[in-house]
């Protein structure tokens, strides 16, 4: 009877817990999306960076403002970083990222697209981990990576035409142990869904692109 008790204490934590966390980000309701935030620390930071940055830019075109260009323009900007979202060096560079393609979106009048975008990305993912990468640390491991691959790809041979079929977006995966190597499937399952991200941001943020398009407001 103690044992059943304890049982049920502990499931009454955990559910509270969640439903605290849910209760504080609305992310995790963003129907289509929600199954990736939950998975990704990196894209889930990216979503609020995103958001941050789109309201700034638009904000800043409005009252004239010259478009901010450095990142210590940026230092006041709230993250809402909460613990139980996962790593905070992950949910950082996520922000980082999405503040800069968000800021650039609201600055030079393109619509709200991390959205759509990361719908488009969550799209058939499972919500359940993989058994070998059960804390999603391989799979947002890969999220970042592929980032910033299909930024670097996206900003030098990228179109607004070119789609990105995740099933042939090449990935390699070279874990620190040996004994790491089943998560390979998660890795490359979030490194692909990465990469497609970055390549949409890496389009729409190149040289002078932004002060360009902001100039003919």
């Amino acid at each position: 009877m103690q044992g059943l008790i304890r049982l049920l204490c502990v499931a009454f934590v955990i559910t509270t817990a969640c439903a605290q966390t849910d209760v504080r980000d609305s992310h995790f309701h963003e129907a289509g999306s929600s199954v990736i935030f939950a998975r990704c620390t990196f894209a889930h930071g990216y979503r609020h960076g995103y958001e941050a940055g789109y309201h700034l830019g638009n904000m800043d075109i409005n009252m004239g403002r010259q478009m901010r260009t450095r990142p210590a323009q940026f230092h006041d900007v709230q993250r809402g970083y909460d613990g139980d979202f996962g790593p905070k060096k992950s949910f950082d560079a996520g922000f980082q990222n999405g503040l800069k393609a968000g800021y650039l979106d609201g600055y030079v009048g393109h619509t709200f697209r991390a959205v759509d975008t990361l719908r488009m990305i969550a799209a058939s993912l499972n919500a359940m981990p993989v058994a070998a990468d059960p804390r999603n640390v391989y799979f947002d491991e890969g999220f970042s990576s592929g980032y910033d691959e299909g930024l670097t790809r996206g900003q030098h041979e990228g179109s607004l035409e070119q789609k990105i079929d995740l099933r042939f977006v090449g990935c390699q995966f070279h874990p620190a142990k040996e004994q790491d190597l089943p998560a390979q499937d998660s890795y490359c399952e979030g490194y692909r869904r990465g990469y497609s991200l970055g390549h949409s941001d890496g389009i729409v943020i190149r040289p002078d692109h932004g002060s360009l398009e902001a100039s003919r407001r």
